[in-house]
């Protein structure tokens, strides 16, 4: 006679008749059996290189997904349920349901979005789980799936604990799930954070090859929008002693940098390049983004080179073409 005890939050499952292992007759079996069957999934999905959401987020590998956590343990891995539950959304709903969340996540890929990353894969683990697509493993199916979008961007995501026992850990996590379903999603983002999960530095987001290549301008300037409100600090040297506002400088990109000044960045600081901000503007000819500087106060005199680090040529153009900072 089997002996399953439903965790707290969790979806009962009415038909064990799709328990494929022989030998699983309570709670600690299924537990087990579904733990390693997981933990091959987050080994194909988690440990590689992963691709740009856009290319992968999308009904039938979220489907693949599924089946990939539970395929050695349910016979229904990876297909829709076909009845309502205690949770979710009517049955017939979850493939345009499921459809409209890949557009939406279609659409971030590609556009400025207001939202850090750990903020949205806070949104999509929240989806997932409103939208409960499957018969059982909804929970960690989101999880996973958030995860996976996080890994695409080069973010830590959490470790998380086992949340299927009963505890405290479980009833935060309900907890903050109810509500986001209010509209509220700082409560599963810090527990996210608890787990170590976390969003680039800026000096990250504006030095690593991985942002450059993924990332346009405008996505840049949001997201960095979005990591200040975060409370990210504005001079940190996180990526091996790079400042924000220098690699703005070097890369030329005068309205981020605009932001950081605003913001408070210290438009003097020499960081691991051996250069201010100024002295790289200059040197790259990049002289809109030294009147930038200029403007926000940096300590120029003309005709007077501020360090012997300064290309004179470069200067010598500088003043000619801006004869009136």
């Amino acid at each position: 006679m089997k002996n399953f005890n439903i965790p707290e939050g969790a979806t009962p499952i009415d038909d064990y008749s799709g328990l494929l292992p022989k030998g699983v007759h309570t709670q600690k079996d299924l537990n087990r059996v579904e733990a390693e069957n997981i933990l091959t999934a987050q080994k194909k999905y988690l440990k590689k290189r992963i691709d740009n959401p856009a290319n992968w987020f999308n009904v039938e590998n979220l489907k693949a997904i599924h089946k990939a956590m539970f395929c050695d343990v349910w016979a229904w891995a990876g297909s829709f349920r076909k009845s309502n539950t205690s949770i979710g959304i009517e049955p017939y709903k979850i493939p345009s349901s499921l459809g409209e969340l890949c557009i939406d996540i279609a659409f971030w890929t590609h556009n400025p979005i207001s939202l850090t990353f750990l903020e949205q894969a806070a949104r999509i683990h929240h989806r997932l789980v409103f939208i409960h697509p499957f018969e059982n493993g909804n929970g960690r199916f989101s999880r996973l799936v958030a995860d996976r979008y996080l890994v695409a961007y080069g973010c830590p995501y959490p470790q998380w604990p086992y949340l299927q026992d009963d505890g405290q850990l479980r009833t935060r996590y309900i907890q903050s799930l109810r509500e986001a379903d209010q509209g509220d999603f700082e409560p599963l983002v810090n527990l996210m954070r608890t787990f170590e999960a976390r969003d680039p530095y800026l000096s990250e987001l504006l030095g690593l090859s991985l942002y450059k290549k993924s990332l346009s301008t405008e996505q840049k300037l949001a997201l960095i929008n979005a990591l200040l409100r975060a409370g990210h600090k504005i001079n940190e040297t996180k990526n091996n002693g790079y400042h924000p506002l220098n690699l703005a400088i070097k890369q030329n990109l005068q309205d981020i940098a605009r932001i950081l000044i605003k913001h408070g960045a210290n438009i003097k600081f020499r960081d691991k390049s051996g250069y201010d901000p100024f002295e790289l503007a200059i040197n790259n000819g990049f002289f809109d983004c030294a009147k930038i500087l200029c403007n926000a106060g940096y300590p120029y005199i003309p005709n007077t080179p501020p360090s012997s680090k300064i290309k004179i040529a470069m200067l010598d153009k500088f003043e000619k073409e801006f004869s009136t900072v």
